[in-house]
Protein backbone atom coordinates (compact mmCIF):
# COMPACT_ATOMS: atom_id res chain seq x y z
CA UNK A 1 0.00 0.00 0.00
CA UNK A 2 1.77 3.16 -1.04
CA UNK A 3 1.09 6.66 0.79
CA UNK A 4 -1.31 8.03 -1.70
CA UNK A 5 -3.63 4.97 -1.41
CA UNK A 6 -2.87 5.16 2.78
CA UNK A 7 -3.96 9.29 2.55
CA UNK A 8 -6.97 8.37 0.54
CA UNK A 9 -8.55 5.57 3.06
CA UNK A 10 -7.16 7.77 6.47
CA UNK A 11 -6.41 11.42 5.84
CA UNK A 12 -7.06 12.90 9.23
CA UNK A 13 -4.46 9.89 10.28
CA UNK A 14 -1.91 10.06 8.09
CA UNK A 15 -1.71 13.96 8.08
CA UNK A 16 -1.39 13.36 12.24
CA UNK A 17 1.23 11.51 11.78
CA UNK A 18 2.69 14.02 9.29
CA UNK A 19 1.41 16.88 11.19
CA UNK A 20 3.57 15.71 14.64
CA UNK A 21 6.42 14.27 12.69
CA UNK A 22 7.10 18.18 11.23
CA UNK A 23 6.63 19.24 15.01
CA UNK A 24 9.65 17.18 16.46
CA UNK A 25 11.91 17.64 13.39
CA UNK A 26 11.41 21.71 13.63
CA UNK A 27 11.81 21.15 17.55
CA UNK A 28 15.22 19.30 17.46
CA UNK A 29 16.27 21.54 14.52
CA UNK A 30 15.73 24.19 17.43
CA UNK A 31 17.69 22.23 19.54
CA UNK A 32 20.54 21.93 17.29
CA UNK A 33 20.69 25.96 16.54
CA UNK A 34 21.65 26.22 20.64
CA UNK A 35 24.03 23.58 20.87
CA UNK A 36 21.71 20.50 21.91
CA UNK A 37 22.13 17.53 20.28
CA UNK A 38 20.37 14.73 22.11
CA UNK A 39 17.06 14.11 20.29
CA UNK A 40 15.02 12.25 22.82
CA UNK A 41 13.50 15.45 24.13
CA UNK A 42 11.54 16.72 21.05
CA UNK A 43 11.27 12.38 19.93
CA UNK A 44 9.04 11.84 23.53
CA UNK A 45 7.23 15.04 23.34
CA UNK A 46 6.35 14.42 19.98
CA UNK A 47 4.91 10.99 20.24
CA UNK A 48 3.29 12.26 23.27
CA UNK A 49 0.91 14.98 21.31
CA UNK A 50 0.64 11.85 19.23
CA UNK A 51 -1.07 9.84 21.71
CA UNK A 52 -2.65 12.44 23.47
CA UNK A 53 -4.10 14.41 20.22
CA UNK A 54 -5.53 10.96 18.34
CA UNK A 55 -7.39 9.86 21.78
CA UNK A 56 -8.75 13.35 21.66
CA UNK A 57 -9.81 12.37 18.06
CA UNK A 58 -11.14 9.15 19.00
CA UNK A 59 -13.03 9.65 22.13
CA UNK A 60 -14.90 12.70 20.08
CA UNK A 61 -15.75 10.14 17.26
CA UNK A 62 -16.72 7.57 19.84
CA UNK A 63 -19.77 10.24 21.31
CA UNK A 64 -20.58 11.45 18.50
CA UNK A 65 -23.92 9.31 18.28
CA UNK A 66 -24.77 11.22 21.55
CA UNK A 67 -25.43 14.57 19.66
CA UNK A 68 -23.35 17.76 18.52
CA UNK A 69 -23.60 19.30 21.99
CA UNK A 70 -21.94 16.45 23.67
CA UNK A 71 -19.53 15.68 20.76
CA UNK A 72 -18.59 19.24 21.21
CA UNK A 73 -17.96 19.38 24.93
CA UNK A 74 -15.95 16.59 24.96
CA UNK A 75 -13.74 17.73 22.19
CA UNK A 76 -13.14 20.52 24.45
CA UNK A 77 -12.40 19.21 27.93
CA UNK A 78 -10.60 16.36 26.35
CA UNK A 79 -8.58 18.97 24.88
CA UNK A 80 -7.53 21.06 27.26
CA UNK A 81 -6.86 17.80 29.33
CA UNK A 82 -4.59 16.75 26.71
CA UNK A 83 -2.92 20.12 26.84
CA UNK A 84 -1.89 20.15 30.43
CA UNK A 85 -0.89 16.19 30.56
CA UNK A 86 1.60 17.28 27.39
CA UNK A 87 2.84 20.39 28.98
CA UNK A 88 3.95 18.56 32.39
CA UNK A 89 5.79 16.32 29.62
CA UNK A 90 6.94 19.19 27.55
CA UNK A 91 8.16 21.41 30.57
CA UNK A 92 10.27 18.40 32.47
CA UNK A 93 11.67 17.01 28.66
CA UNK A 94 13.22 20.60 28.28
CA UNK A 95 14.04 21.37 31.94
CA UNK A 96 17.37 21.34 33.13
CA UNK A 97 17.37 17.29 33.65
CA UNK A 98 20.79 16.39 32.37
CA UNK A 99 20.40 12.12 33.33
CA UNK A 100 17.80 10.05 32.25
CA UNK A 101 17.44 9.14 36.72
CA UNK A 102 17.20 13.00 36.48
CA UNK A 103 13.80 12.92 33.99
CA UNK A 104 12.60 9.70 36.11
CA UNK A 105 12.47 11.66 39.68
CA UNK A 106 10.87 14.75 37.89
CA UNK A 107 7.89 12.36 36.41
CA UNK A 108 7.69 10.92 39.82
CA UNK A 109 7.40 14.11 41.72
CA UNK A 110 3.89 14.94 39.76
CA UNK A 111 2.36 13.11 41.65
CA UNK A 112 3.17 16.24 44.87
CA UNK A 113 1.84 18.66 42.41
CA UNK A 114 -0.90 21.20 43.52
CA UNK A 115 -4.48 21.62 41.56
CA UNK A 116 -2.84 24.88 40.06
CA UNK A 117 0.17 23.78 39.23
CA UNK A 118 -1.46 20.35 37.11
CA UNK A 119 -3.91 23.13 35.69
CA UNK A 120 -0.47 25.30 34.60
CA UNK A 121 0.00 25.00 30.87
CA UNK A 122 1.32 28.07 30.01
CA UNK A 123 1.37 29.86 26.57
CA UNK A 124 3.30 27.38 24.01
CA UNK A 125 1.24 24.19 25.08
CA UNK A 126 -1.87 26.09 24.73
CA UNK A 127 -1.24 27.82 21.51
CA UNK A 128 0.03 24.45 20.29
CA UNK A 129 -2.95 22.46 21.04
CA UNK A 130 -5.27 24.86 19.97
CA UNK A 131 -3.80 25.15 16.66
CA UNK A 132 -3.93 21.55 16.32
CA UNK A 133 -7.39 21.51 17.61
CA UNK A 134 -8.63 24.18 14.84
CA UNK A 135 -6.32 22.29 12.31
CA UNK A 136 -8.37 18.90 12.80
CA UNK A 137 -11.94 20.58 13.16
CA UNK A 138 -11.29 22.25 9.66
CA UNK A 139 -9.67 19.12 8.11
CA UNK A 140 -12.16 16.86 9.26
CA UNK A 141 -15.21 19.25 8.20
CA UNK A 142 -13.23 19.69 4.78
CA UNK A 143 -12.60 15.16 3.89
CA UNK A 144 -16.48 15.05 5.05
CA UNK A 145 -17.85 17.44 2.53
CA UNK A 146 -15.55 15.57 0.53
CA UNK A 147 -16.88 12.72 0.78
CA UNK A 148 -20.47 14.06 0.89
CA UNK A 149 -19.41 15.46 -2.46
CA UNK A 150 -17.69 12.68 -3.83
CA UNK A 151 -21.03 10.06 -2.50
CA UNK A 152 -23.43 12.50 -4.30
CA UNK A 153 -21.68 12.65 -7.21
CA UNK A 154 -21.36 8.94 -7.37
CA UNK A 155 -25.52 8.69 -6.76
CA UNK A 156 -25.90 11.24 -9.40
CA UNK A 157 -23.83 9.21 -11.85
CA UNK A 158 -25.50 5.87 -10.89
CA UNK A 159 -29.13 7.84 -11.37
CA UNK A 160 -27.92 8.96 -15.06
CA UNK A 161 -26.66 5.81 -16.19
CA UNK A 162 -29.59 4.22 -14.93
CA UNK A 163 -32.54 7.22 -16.11
CA UNK A 164 -29.69 6.58 -19.88
CA UNK A 165 -30.60 2.22 -20.09
CA UNK A 166 -33.83 3.30 -19.41
CA UNK A 167 -34.47 5.46 -22.46
CA UNK A 168 -32.40 2.85 -24.49
CA UNK A 169 -33.97 -0.10 -23.46
CA UNK A 170 -37.64 1.60 -23.70
CA UNK A 171 -36.84 1.76 -27.79
CA UNK A 172 -35.77 -1.58 -28.31
CA UNK A 173 -39.04 -3.75 -27.48
CA UNK A 174 -41.07 -1.62 -29.57
CA UNK A 175 -38.56 -2.15 -32.54
CA UNK A 176 -38.30 -5.63 -31.81
CA UNK A 177 -42.46 -6.50 -31.59
CA UNK A 178 -42.46 -4.67 -35.13
CA UNK A 179 -39.92 -6.60 -37.03
CA UNK A 180 -41.38 -10.15 -34.97
CA UNK A 181 -44.49 -8.93 -36.04
CA UNK A 182 -43.85 -8.38 -40.18
CA UNK A 183 -41.68 -11.80 -39.66
CA UNK A 184 -45.20 -13.34 -38.39
CA UNK A 185 -47.10 -12.02 -41.55
CA UNK A 186 -43.80 -13.32 -43.87
CA UNK A 187 -44.80 -16.56 -42.77
CA UNK A 188 -48.27 -17.13 -42.37
CA UNK A 189 -47.82 -15.39 -46.09
CA UNK A 190 -46.21 -18.33 -47.29
CA UNK A 191 -43.31 -15.77 -47.50
CA UNK A 192 -39.40 -17.61 -46.24
CA UNK A 193 -37.84 -15.72 -48.40
CA UNK A 194 -38.58 -12.51 -46.61
CA UNK A 195 -38.71 -14.04 -43.32
CA UNK A 196 -35.02 -15.22 -43.82
CA UNK A 197 -34.08 -12.08 -44.90
CA UNK A 198 -35.10 -10.11 -42.34
CA UNK A 199 -34.08 -12.71 -39.51
CA UNK A 200 -30.79 -12.64 -40.54
CA UNK A 201 -30.36 -8.66 -40.23
CA UNK A 202 -32.42 -8.80 -37.17
CA UNK A 203 -29.68 -11.53 -35.92
CA UNK A 204 -26.83 -8.89 -36.93
CA UNK A 205 -28.65 -5.92 -35.56
CA UNK A 206 -28.92 -7.62 -32.41
CA UNK A 207 -25.08 -9.13 -32.24
CA UNK A 208 -23.65 -5.36 -32.82
CA UNK A 209 -26.09 -4.07 -30.27
CA UNK A 210 -25.20 -6.46 -27.54
CA UNK A 211 -21.34 -6.17 -28.62
CA UNK A 212 -22.23 -2.30 -27.89
CA UNK A 213 -22.61 -3.48 -24.49
CA UNK A 214 -22.19 -0.91 -21.84
CA UNK A 215 -20.34 1.62 -23.70
CA UNK A 216 -21.56 5.26 -22.88
CA UNK A 217 -20.61 6.34 -26.68
CA UNK A 218 -19.40 4.52 -29.52
CA UNK A 219 -18.24 5.85 -33.35
CA UNK A 220 -20.28 7.07 -35.98
CA UNK A 221 -19.27 4.38 -38.29
CA UNK A 222 -20.40 1.01 -35.14
CA UNK A 223 -23.63 3.41 -35.50
CA UNK A 224 -24.08 3.31 -38.67
CA UNK A 225 -23.40 0.02 -38.86
CA UNK A 226 -25.74 -1.23 -36.71
CA UNK A 227 -28.65 1.38 -38.56
CA UNK A 228 -28.07 -0.49 -41.80
CA UNK A 229 -29.02 -3.53 -40.70
CA UNK A 230 -31.93 -1.60 -39.63
CA UNK A 231 -32.73 0.45 -42.73
CA UNK A 232 -31.86 -3.80 -44.36
CA UNK A 233 -34.97 -4.94 -42.40
CA UNK A 234 -37.10 -1.77 -42.95
CA UNK A 235 -36.18 -2.20 -46.93
CA UNK A 236 -37.52 -5.76 -46.59
CA UNK A 237 -40.93 -4.88 -45.62
CA UNK A 238 -41.17 -2.06 -47.81
CA UNK A 239 -39.70 -2.93 -51.02
CA UNK A 240 -39.74 -0.27 -53.48
CA UNK A 241 -41.65 2.17 -51.93
CA UNK A 242 -38.62 3.67 -49.69
CA UNK A 243 -35.36 4.76 -50.65
CA UNK A 244 -32.86 5.38 -47.82
CA UNK A 245 -29.84 7.61 -48.87
CA UNK A 246 -27.14 7.39 -46.08
CA UNK A 247 -24.33 10.37 -46.74
CA UNK A 248 -21.33 10.54 -43.67
CA UNK A 249 -18.67 12.75 -44.35
CA UNK A 250 -14.94 10.79 -44.04
CA UNK A 251 -13.97 13.17 -41.24
CA UNK A 252 -17.22 11.58 -38.74
CA UNK A 253 -16.15 8.03 -39.07
CA UNK A 254 -14.23 8.46 -36.02
CA UNK A 255 -16.50 10.95 -33.81
CA UNK A 256 -18.50 10.22 -30.73
CA UNK A 257 -21.77 9.54 -30.46
CA UNK A 258 -24.41 7.86 -27.72
CA UNK A 259 -25.08 4.14 -29.30
CA UNK A 260 -28.68 3.81 -30.67
CA UNK A 261 -29.46 7.48 -30.85
CA UNK A 262 -30.35 7.41 -34.16
CA UNK A 263 -32.44 4.47 -34.67
CA UNK A 264 -35.44 5.48 -33.21
CA UNK A 265 -35.29 8.57 -35.59
CA UNK A 266 -34.90 6.57 -38.61
CA UNK A 267 -37.73 4.22 -37.44
CA UNK A 268 -39.84 7.42 -36.85
CA UNK A 269 -38.54 8.68 -40.39
CA UNK A 270 -39.07 5.51 -42.61
CA UNK A 271 -43.04 5.12 -40.63
CA UNK A 272 -43.95 8.49 -41.48
CA UNK A 273 -42.24 8.23 -45.48
CA UNK A 274 -43.87 5.34 -46.30
CA UNK A 275 -46.84 5.56 -48.40
CA UNK A 276 -49.15 3.32 -51.01
CA UNK A 277 -49.52 6.20 -53.32
CA UNK A 278 -46.16 7.13 -54.13
CA UNK A 279 -42.08 6.29 -53.02
CA UNK A 280 -41.20 7.91 -49.48
CA UNK A 281 -37.67 8.85 -49.34
CA UNK A 282 -35.42 9.16 -46.26
CA UNK A 283 -31.90 11.00 -46.18
CA UNK A 284 -29.44 10.51 -43.32
CA UNK A 285 -26.80 12.69 -43.43
CA UNK A 286 -23.35 13.19 -41.10
CA UNK A 287 -21.35 16.21 -40.75
CA UNK A 288 -18.91 18.23 -39.17
CA UNK A 289 -19.60 22.01 -38.52
CA UNK A 290 -17.28 23.85 -36.35
CA UNK A 291 -16.64 22.22 -32.99
CA UNK A 292 -20.01 20.05 -33.14
CA UNK A 293 -21.05 17.05 -35.07
CA UNK A 294 -23.97 17.68 -37.14
CA UNK A 295 -27.02 14.74 -37.58
CA UNK A 296 -29.40 15.92 -40.10
CA UNK A 297 -32.75 13.13 -40.73
CA UNK A 298 -35.07 14.40 -43.01
CA UNK A 299 -38.38 12.33 -44.64
CA UNK A 300 -40.50 12.85 -47.41
CA UNK A 301 -44.31 12.97 -46.28
CA UNK A 302 -46.77 10.78 -46.76
CA UNK A 303 -49.28 11.30 -49.67
CA UNK A 304 -51.67 9.85 -47.42
CA UNK A 305 -50.81 9.70 -43.93
CA UNK A 306 -50.58 6.02 -41.62
CA UNK A 307 -53.40 5.53 -39.59
CA UNK A 308 -50.91 5.03 -37.08
CA UNK A 309 -50.23 8.15 -35.14
CA UNK A 310 -46.62 9.07 -33.85
CA UNK A 311 -46.27 9.15 -30.01
CA UNK A 312 -43.77 11.16 -29.69
CA UNK A 313 -41.58 9.03 -27.74
CA UNK A 314 -38.47 8.12 -30.19
CA UNK A 315 -38.28 12.37 -30.49
CA UNK A 316 -38.05 12.43 -26.90
CA UNK A 317 -36.35 9.95 -25.61
CA UNK A 318 -33.66 11.22 -27.90
CA UNK A 319 -33.88 14.66 -26.23
CA UNK A 320 -33.87 13.41 -23.24
CA UNK A 321 -30.75 10.94 -23.81
CA UNK A 322 -28.95 14.28 -25.08
CA UNK A 323 -29.87 16.39 -22.42
CA UNK A 324 -28.39 14.03 -19.89
CA UNK A 325 -24.67 13.27 -21.80
CA UNK A 326 -24.34 16.68 -22.61
CA UNK A 327 -26.35 18.80 -21.15
CA UNK A 328 -26.81 22.65 -22.95
CA UNK A 329 -24.24 21.58 -25.46
CA UNK A 330 -26.35 19.46 -27.39
CA UNK A 331 -29.35 20.61 -29.53
CA UNK A 332 -32.18 18.66 -31.44
CA UNK A 333 -34.43 20.64 -33.02
CA UNK A 334 -37.19 20.01 -36.12
CA UNK A 335 -37.98 21.55 -39.62
CA UNK A 336 -41.40 21.04 -41.08
CA UNK A 337 -41.98 22.11 -44.64
CA UNK A 338 -45.55 21.10 -46.95
CA UNK A 339 -43.81 18.22 -48.29
CA UNK A 340 -40.54 16.94 -46.10
CA UNK A 341 -40.13 16.89 -42.17
CA UNK A 342 -36.36 17.18 -40.70
CA UNK A 343 -34.89 16.20 -37.54
CA UNK A 344 -31.37 18.22 -36.65
CA UNK A 345 -28.85 17.48 -33.89
CA UNK A 346 -26.16 18.88 -32.90
CA UNK A 347 -23.55 17.01 -30.67
CA UNK A 348 -20.31 18.10 -28.93
CA UNK A 349 -17.51 17.14 -31.13
CA UNK A 350 -15.55 14.17 -29.95
CA UNK A 351 -13.33 12.10 -31.63
CA UNK A 352 -12.23 8.79 -30.44
CA UNK A 353 -8.57 8.75 -29.40
CA UNK A 354 -6.29 6.16 -31.66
Amino acid sequence: MNISNIFEKHPLIFLQFVGWATYFFADWFDHLSKGHYLFLPSLLCSITALILTGLVAYTTNKVACFGKKIQISTFIFSLILATILWHKVWAIMHGNAETYSELAQQFLALNQYTISQWLSTGYYPLFLFLAWGGFYIGSKWFFAHQQQQHDLNNALLKAKHAQLQTLRYQLNPHFLFNVLNNIDVSVMSNDPTTAHNMLKHLSSFLRKSLQQGEQDKVTVKEEISVIKDFIHIEQVRFADALTIAISVNAACQSAMIPPMVLQPLMENAIKFAWSQLEQGQVELSINKRDAALFISIKNSKAAIQNSTVGTGTGLKNTKERLKLVYGDDASVYTKEEKNSYQVNLSIPWEEMLS
